[in-house]
């Protein structure tokens, strides 16, 4: 099987030439978003609160904290996030800059706090803490809180008397150049349409008279940023922090992600091994040092996300490297003077795209998680959250402030811990992967082990979203198929055989249109189904071995083909090929797969083929274990499953107890 590559991988580095050049296609890729925060910032705000230097300087620095705390394992960049605009902007005119950066500070030590707490006790908590129905409207506000910013900055605001024909032509022209990066760019330019839109507008602004070049001609070719430090600068105050604060909740669930989508792309669980709670302790640490040193928040950054996966060199040599530039980017004077040149037009272009981009991802969180707005709860959670955020609600309590963003965030949080669920789940969460056994060293002895299977195995049996085969052929055929003694050829035409068995189970409910047909001695009325109607999704390798027994039952279906092959050291499934049908989502898939055993790679082929509109899925498998029955009905409920036998467990490589070996090398004979 095809497997995914790294050039180069985190720990290597790259020759000095290739390592400058990659490390420089970094900065650029964070350069964009990083300068817009202070600039956005100030604007809110009417005066200078970040500078476009200490922000650059406090995202390098961060990033090397980062790289320390995780000991050189992960390959990301922090840079400056778009999360905490409106809370500095409102916690600096509520409490001045010293408010601010007091509350930035405070940030940095929730996660730090929240890591420690994952080391001592895991991080499911968290899950149930923020789950999507709260995460997504909280990415959704944030976005749309900032959309009057946008519009006032573009120069066609309600409060616009005369307009600025020169200055909305060059918001439209930013606007433009940065929609069609987004969906024209190729390669690397993907990756900074907002950085292309900014110096496209630029010029134009540039052309059209509207730069201002004094501060470019008063500034220094080498200066020091005006660093806003604690004592110094300001006497630190808590009167800002319930405004700033609650907002790490957002970008926890946004590091937790960004590190998901990473650990994808270089084929190594990062959420393991350095383990959330370190990267979380580095996102904490450089988020403090950042607010005292006057820097904005950090985050994990998706551009440079991307650049991993564009370049496919995952080195946290080139990442160090792009820190360092980024650190000495702050300390040339003319070079950031010209940055803060950038008219208020270009800036609205962007925004435009921008800020709407981010409330898309919110609602993107909710798609993609298929978060279930016919339940009132859900309803409940998300609609209140969205009205106080974007209301201007405020509570007043003593000195404290809660207000907006900061205000739906607790009430969303607390919602969601307080209102009864609809529907609990049938079968209670287990202990079901080895990591955790591991780590406690609770290991229960076999009678144990064999008492929960039976009880799980009753419990799955009555649930209608479960299908097992109960015939004495079927047992009699899958006793052969466990023998280690069984050849390839018998293997092989067993699988067949219950891929059929399987297959005429799952029809059960099918729908048969009416027909007349002549028989030999006269015209009737029969029923007949329509084989177009389906398509059958075999797994590769190892599903495509109970392709001929379903083909022989409908042979008209449509077939289509999903890769993928298991991480042997995260047990997670890494995709390689994806090839449906074009009419698929108006079909009835069957996905085909001989083991369910962690659950992984079924859940994704569900996920694929709900992103391309199918409503109507069946996963037909020989073979269950526990693990992955319980994994697959909590993340697709709605997807049945059919199964020839469930059995006990998975042991500590993910294969299932006692199992039958590996599928794919018995039908292949590839061992």
């Amino acid at each position: 099987m095809n497997e995914v590559k790294l050039a180069l991988d985190v720990n290597e580095k790259p020759p000095v030439v290739k390592w400058i050049i990659l490390a420089l296609q970094h900065v650029f890729a964070m350069f964009g978003a990083t300068i817009l925060v202070p600039i956005l910032v100030n604007s809110a705000v009417g005066s200078t609160v970040l500078t476009i230097p200490v922000a650059l300087v406090t995202s390098g620095i961060g990033t090397l904290i980062y790289i320390l705390c995780t000991k050189g394992r992960s390959p990301v960049y922090l840079g400056s996030s778009f999360a905490f605009i409106t809370p500095i902007a409102v916690g600096a005119i509520k409490a001045g800059v010293g408010g601010a950066m007091t509350g930035i500070m405070i940030v940095g030590i929730i996660y730090v706090i929240v890591a420690i707490i994952i080391s001592i006790v895991g991080k499911e908590w968290l899950s149930k803490l923020l789950p999507p129905v709260v995460i997504g409207p909280m990415i959704m506000i944030i976005g749309l809180g900032l959309a009057p910013t946008a519009i006032s900055e573009m120069g066609i605001g309600s409060d616009i008397t005369a307009i600025d024909y020169k200055s909305v032509l060059v918001a439209i022209f930013t606007f433009v150049i940065t929609a069609v990066v987004m969906l024209k760019g190729k390669g690397f330019l993907k990756v900074i349409p907002f950085l292309i839109g900014i110096i496209s507008g630029y010029v134009l602004a540039l052309i059209l008279g509207l730069v201002e070049f004094s501060p470019v001609l008063e500034a220094s070719f080498f200066s020091i940023p005006d660093f806003i430090l604690p004592f110094v600068s300001y006497i630190p105050t808590l009167d800002a922090a319930m405004t700033i604060a609650p907002i790490a909740l957002v970008t926890i669930a946004e590091h937790i992600g960004d590190h998901t989508a990473l650990s994808t792309i270089i084929g190594k669980n990062l959420l393991k091994d350095p383990g959330l709670n370190r990267t979380l302790l580095g996102d904490g640490i450089a988020t403090f040092a950042a607010g005292l040193l006057g820097g904005p928040a950090n985050t994990t950054y998706g551009e440079n996300t991307s650049v991993v996966g564009m370049t496919k060199i995952a080195s946290v040599w080139v990442i160090g490297l792009a820190a360092i530039i980024a650190i000495l980017l702050g300390f040339l004077g003319k070079f950031t003077a010209l940055v803060s040149t950038i008219p208020n037009a270009v800036l609205g272009g962007v925004s435009l795209i921008l800020y709407g981009f981010i409330a898309v991802n919110g609602l993107k969180v909710l798609i993609e998680n298929r978060v279930d707005f016919s339940k009132s709860r859900n309803v409940i959670i998300a609609s209140s959250m969205l009205v106080l955020g974007l209301g201007g609600a405020v509570i007043n309590i003593s000195t404290v402030t809660v207000s907006g963003m900061s205000l739906a965030a607790i009430v969303g949080v607390l919602l969601n811990l307080l209102l009864p669920k609809e529907k609990e789940e049938m079968i209670e969460e287990m202990k079901d992967n080895n990591e955790e056994k591991n780590n406690t060293e609770e290991v229960k002895n076999e009678d144990e082990i064999r008492e929960d299977v039976e009880n799980i195995k009753e419990e799955v049996k009555q649930k209608e979203e479960l299908v097992v085969l109960n015939h004495p052929l079927v047992e009699h055929k899958l006793s052969i198929l466990r023998d280690k003694n069984t050849g390839t050829k018998e293997f092989r035409e067993l699988v067949s055989e219950l891929g059929m068995f399987l297959c005429y189970e799952a029809m059960k409910d099918a729908v048969l249109e009416d027909v007349e047909i002549e028989t030999p001695l006269q015209k009737v009325s029969a029923r007949r189904l329509n084989e177009d109607k389906y398509a059958f999704l075999p797994i590769l390798r190892a599903g495509t071995g109970m392709l001929d027994g379903l083909i022989k039952v409908i042979p008209n279906a449509k077939i289509g083909h999903i890769g993928m092959y298991r991480d042997e050291e995260t047990l997670e499934p890494v995709r390689y090929f994806f090839k449906v049908p074009a009419d698929i989502k108006s079909r009835e898939v069957l996905i085909l797969d001989p083991m369910l055993a962690t659950g992984g790679s079924g859940c994704d082929a569900i996920w694929q083929l709900k992103k391309e509109g199918v409503t109507k899925i069946k996963f037909l498998c020989l073979i269950a274990a526990p693990e992955g029955i319980e994994k697959m009905q909590k993340e697709h409920p709605d997807v049945k499953i059919y199964c020839a036998a469930i059995d006990e467990k998975l042991n500590e490589s993910g294969y299932i107890l006692p199992g039958l070996g590996d599928a794919g090398d018995r039908i292949f004979g590839t061992k």
